[in-house]
């Protein structure tokens, strides 16, 4: 299946998981002012009220968030903006030229909250299986810390978390980053009847 147009595919209200990496998995967060500045991006963006943001996690290559689309026109150009001055804030303080970032950034669809909140674990999971900390809250650039330490965090728009489904293993990273959708097996074939019939 080739790219499918984010309108097609999300709508104002849903969950998604947005993610992007970078051009050869280079580190783009070098240091502690690299992720603060691009989580204070993020955290101003997010004022105009277009998205909540549930989950994050900045990785030195890459970042997660599982987010709640209210504005869905005004979604894409948001992010998409953020990754722009991000680059040209890089670019300038390491003296560099060219890109950052791979490719657009991509999104998945989440069922419902039972899946958001498996997401979020998978999210927050991710510097554990780098191998970079024993436990997530000990990452300060991930939402791990406002769920477990109760460490206040602007980013974060909280949630009472649901009872993940049954089966689903957070850990598990084709099951979150691959397709168009997060979810049932039922509500993927409905994604992939839905989006072949467009």
């Amino acid at each position: 299946m080739g790219r499918i147009a984010r309108g097609k595919l999300l709508y104002e209200g849903c969950f998604a998981h947005v993610f992007s990496r970078s051009i050869e998995r280079r580190w783009i967060f070098k240091d502690s002012d690299d992720f603060e500045f691009f989580r204070s991006l993020i955290i101003d963006t997010k004022k105009t009220g277009v998205f909540l943001v549930h989950h994050y996690c900045f990785m030195s290559s890459h970042f997660h968030l599982a987010v709640r689309i209210r504005s869905l026109p005004e979604f894409s150009g948001c992010f998409q903006e953020i990754k722009r001055e991000y680059t040209f804030w890089f670019n300038r303080k390491y003296k560099r030229r060219g890109p950052l970032w791979r490719e657009r950034f991509k999104s998945l669809l989440i069922e419902n909250e039972g899946y958001l909140h498996a997401c979020g674990k998978y999210i927050e999971f991710n510097p554990v299986k780098a191998g970079m900390i024993k436990s997530p809250e000990q990452w300060a650039y991930s939402s791990a810390g406002f769920y477990f330490k109760k460490i206040s965090d602007p980013l974060v728009d909280g949630y009472e978390f649901p009872e993940m489904p049954k089966g689903i293993d957070p850990q598990e990273e084709v099951f979150f980053t691959r397709g168009v959708g997060i979810g049932s097996g039922l509500f993927k074939l409905y994604l992939r009847d839905a989006l072949q019939a467009v």
